[in-house]
């Protein structure tokens, strides 16, 4: 290939290029076009940082109002503060158990339950069970039924109190049904023994004693099932279940931990900047690319012409 060049306009200068030559330099052109048009900040910035949604948990999230039954004889509503008014109807049995879930430190799970011990005995009651271990634990606290709200409200103190839940039952029915079989088995029993002083003979008398002894026995056992449940009524029940983070255990050697998401990550981020920066440079040099090949067309068609006129010259 051979350029004129009017240097001089009465003896031109011929420079004889190669063909490769001119290629390289249009690629070199454009291949710097590429790098000014990345340098001024063309690429896109891709983030693939996991996101990590937090989802507060129903328990934390909802609100147990205690059973108010501060300073109250059955029969009266008793209301505290915003929380709602439980009406125990005159003449009713009501049962009221509670339970709350106490999350505290590391190391206090003793502590908190010497404290629930003195909280029931300051308020009359005392503890029904106890079991205490290094990173939990469980207390029964015992209280009447007048001091229930104030206990409840002292328990919740002592840490996080995660759940907090109460049940009223009312086992009217059950008390008045116990209450009604004892009545008739005591009536039977004085009528038994009626009948016992008037027996004439000793066969008489054992079938008698016979069957006032089961009588007897029924009596005892509904005595012990009213005074459990005047008990259940007139103690409340506190479940605590005490909650304690475990003391972490250092290993004698700690390996180096290798998380292959994060690399993952990178690699495609630098994968998809490389592809948008390769279309970038073939939609936005397209145009020169066309003119650099219908240039070359231009330059083919000269050579040969060129030639042509040599050869015949």
């Amino acid at each position: 290939m051979q350029l004129y060049l009017p240097l001089c306009p009465y003896h031109p200068v011929k420079l004889r290029v190669k063909s490769w030559a001119f290629a390289i330099a249009l690629a070199s052109l454009a291949l710097g076009f590429a790098l000014g048009f990345l340098a001024a900040g063309l690429q896109p910035s891709y983030s693939f940082e996991p996101q990590v949604s937090t989802i507060k948990p129903a328990s934390e999230s909802a609100t147990y109002a205690p059973l108010a039954t501060s300073a109250r004889t059955p029969g009266q509503a008793v209301s505290s503060g915003a929380e709602p008014t439980y009406s125990l109807p005159e003449g009713r049995k009501v049962v009221v158990e509670g339970y709350v879930r106490l999350r505290v430190g590391e190391g206090e799970v003793k502590t908190v339950a010497d404290q629930l011990s003195a909280i029931a005995e300051r308020l009359g009651g005392y503890i029904g069970e106890m079991s205490v271990w290094e990173s939990g634990g469980y207390v029964i606290l015992k209280v009447p039924y007048d001091r229930y709200s104030e206990a409840l409200e002292e328990v919740k103190k002592l840490g996080e109190a995660v759940e907090v839940r109460t049940v009223a039952s009312d086992v009217t029915e059950q008390y008045v049904d116990l209450s009604a079989r004892l009545n008739a088995s005591k009536a039977l029993e004085r009528r038994l023994l009626e009948i016992l002083a008037q027996a004439k003979n000793v066969d008489e008398m054992l079938k008698v004693e016979e069957y006032l002894a089961r009588v007897r026995a029924d009596i005892e056992r509904y005595e012990a099932q009213l005074k459990n449940l005047e008990r259940r009524v007139q103690f409340s029940t506190i479940y605590v279940q005490i909650e304690a983070p475990q003391k972490e255990v250092k290993p004698l050697v700690q390996f180096p931990t290798f998380d292959i998401v994060p690399a993952l990550a990178r690699a495609l981020g630098l994968l998809y900047s490389v592809i948008y920066a390769l279309v970038t440079v073939v939609i936005g040099f397209s145009p020169l690319a066309a003119l650099g090949a219908a240039g070359y067309l231009v330059y083919r068609k000269l050579r040969a012409n060129t030639q042509q006129k040599q050869q015949s010259g």
